[in-house]
């Protein structure tokens, strides 16, 4: 009989979905046909394509032994890399120190160093050429609740006139992938699913502390495009691609932080069985968040949380002879809500909902220096106000959502994500 999988052999693991920096191999040099001088030098290449360049190689040294040499590079080639950069430091420089030199032109994977042009122009730390729509194999494993995945492929079925009121048969049609992903909120994990979303975002910080702050972007391709591949059952693998974020919520009940993403792609696969190597960051529980309702002033009477973003994403079809998958997805129209249940005291707070007052609201979470997350929404109109008696011994609630709204810097809201995942 075979051995059906009940989901205990079941994991998920994404990847950004951009080119691979190049791997050197080792370099040579000569003595004569150049103007570079006896020393050690580090070298560096990287690939780029028309959306971008990677991140630097592996960092290797060479040592000139006269004034005149020349220094010889060598790399593997990457796929769909339309030219590479070569970068050297200067004479015992110091490790990722090295500064562009020339571009060399695909499919070309060497380069010989005379010593000119002068370098300038620093290596860049972070991985702009997005590759998207091209599987890649996971880079990040995390436990997940719930997922449902699916790929839709609107089948065209034929019912011409031919003395037959029955299917005559069937066309392929536009397919596409999406479907829910749900789990407990991992802030390691959240930022991956951010990079996928409509936002614009800023790295700071330094390892361990890294910080990304994000905020609503009006492009409406994301930064990057994401691999999903999920194995259901043992060695029964599926892989998709092009995936964007359509939405997200993130809620908080019974104390657990918890999320819940909405995917978009533009096509699945079969895949290779991957080798999960699985994060060691804890969720967020009881005693880890607190509710500012306005940002600055805690509130104790709030026992729901939920925050949900809606992108409107669609996917994309184009007439095209590469597949039935769609050529992208794109963002449409966003809305950001925020519901909370509360205890009812006053009218105060309902009367403020009845002149459409507007408040800052503030939920934040951590377990650290750097395991933390916030949501800011400085602009919050209640947009819905509920209250109710159910019996004479009934606790009055309040069921509260509020519509956030832009504010002077054209943001409805700010994420700020605390991490010692390093995103380059």
């Amino acid at each position: 009989m075979p051995n059906y999988g009940i989901g205990a052999g079941g994991q998920l693991g994404l990847a950004f979905e951009v080119l691979p920096p190049p791997v050197q191999s080792t370099p040579a040099t000569a003595t004569t046909g150049g103007t570079i001088t006896a020393g050690t030098y580090r070298l560096a290449i990287t690939a780029v394509n028309a959306s971008g360049e990677t991140i630097a190689s592996n960092e290797l040294t060479i040592v000139t032994t006269g004034a005149t040499s020349t220094i010889t590079a060598n790399w593997a080639a990457v796929t769909g890399a339309t030219s590479y950069k070569y970068y050297r430091s200067a004479a015992g420089g110091a490790i990722g120190t090295e500064l562009f030199v020339a571009t060399i032109t695909a499919p070309t994977v060497t380069y010989v160093d005379t010593g000119t042009p002068t370098p300038a122009g620093a290596l860049p730390t972070f991985n702009s050429a997005s590759n998207p729509g091209v599987y890649v194999a996971p880079t990040k494993f995390f436990p997940i609740n719930s997922e449902l995945l699916k790929y839709i492929q609107d089948t065209q079925f034929r019912r011409p006139i031919r003395k037959t009121p029955d299917v005559l048969g069937a066309v392929a049609g536009n397919a596409h992938t999406e479907g829910p992903i749900s789990g407990e909120l991992l802030e390691d994990v959240l930022i991956y699913f951010l990079y996928a979303s409509r936002y614009n975002i800023v790295k700071s910080g330094t390892t361990p502390n890294f910080i990304y702050t994000c905020t609503p972007s009006a492009v409406a391709i994301p930064v990057r495009t994401l691999s999903i591949t999920v194995e259901r059952t043992a060695g029964v693998v599926f892989g998709y691609v092009g995936c964007i974020v359509k939405g997200f919520r993130i809620g908080i009940a019974n104390g657990m932080v918890s999320y819940n993403v909405d995917i978009l792609g533009t096509d699945e696969a079969s895949q290779p069985l991957p080798v999960p190597t699985w994060p060691t960051s804890v969720p967020f529980g009881v005693g880890t968040h607190n509710v500012e309702i306005p940002t600055g002033t805690p509130v104790f009477d709030t026992d729901a949380y939920e925050f949900g973003v809606d992108f409107n994403a669609v996917p994309e079809f184009r007439l095209k002879n590469t597949g039935r998958g769609a050529q992208f997805a794109r963002f449409g129209e966003s809305n950001t809500t925020i519901s909370l249940g509360r205890d009812f005291v006053d009218r105060a707070d309902y009367d403020a909902f009845k002149a459409l007052t507007s408040q800052s609201l503030t939920m934040a979470a951590s377990r650290g220096t750097n395991n933390q997350f916030s949501i800011v929404a400085p602009v919050s109109l209640k947009n819905t106000y509920e209250v109710g008696l159910g019996g004479q011994g009934d606790l009055i609630r309040a069921a509260i959502t509020y519509q956030t709204m832009i504010d002077g810097s054209g943001n409805s809201h700010t994420l700020t994500v605390k991490t010692q995942e390093n995103i380059t």
